[in-house]
């Protein structure tokens, strides 16, 4: 008993202290590395705590139950694709083609295993779990509210109809995303085929 109570403090020392706020950032980035490197069904509370290092009363204090950590980390990964979407819609208020390009290369250059994790909550391949698919919904309300007022104004469309052309387009993309990805082509020839389509898309 009081050698696994040592041991349980000497774990406890070696871990750095953080506030709140930071031990939470560095729970996320631990549950980011593990979707990213294999997919969301290997997450959880006790794959988290293994990969973060800290006790599963720890990862509870921070994510009361799975379905929250799911979330969390969902959007973890997605912020840095959000903002980067609004900042090139914005960007580009007059050229529609252009802010989409612009896009892209936001997706495009991002590391491998984030664009898979994104990929899955995109087209909801492998999720196999109702939260996620709640998630999944939400990230592509988000996708649609980024995109459709913009391609309204520019087409002039009706709501259906801009929405449709948005996720055509976005599907298309990140189906050349996923053959760049395979080597099934180059990454200038899947730019040089998304530039092609999007300029009869468009």
């Amino acid at each position: 008993m009081q050698h696994i109570e040592m041991n349980t403090r000497a774990t406890q020392e070696k871990r750095p202290y953080l506030g709140k706020e930071d031990r939470r950032k560095s729970l996320l980035n631990a549950a980011a590395e593990l979707v990213e490197e294999a997919g969301w069904g290997v997450l959880n509370m006790s794959a988290l705590a293994d990969r973060a290092g800290v006790s599963r009363q720890l990862v509870y204090q921070h994510f009361p139950n799975l379905e929250s950590l799911l979330g969390a980390t969902a959007w973890a990964i997605f912020t840095d694709t959000m903002q980067g979407t609004a900042l090139a819609i914005t960007s580009n208020p007059h050229d529609i083609k252009q802010a989409i390009r612009a896009a892209v290369f936001v997706s495009l250059d991002m590391p491998v295993g984030k664009g898979d994790a994104l990929w899955q909550l995109i087209a909801g391949s492998g999720l196999n779990s109702p939260e996620l698919e709640t998630i999944r919904l939400g990230i592509r309300g988000v996708i649609l509210k980024l995109w459709v007022p913009t391609i309204r104004k520019a087409k002039g469309l009706d709501q259906a109809a801009a929405t449709g052309l948005v996720w055509m387009v976005i599907l298309s993309f990140w189906g050349i995303r996923q053959l760049i990805r395979d080597g099934v082509v180059s990454r200038e020839q899947g730019i040089a085929q998304f530039d092609a389509l999007l300029d009869r898309l468009i």
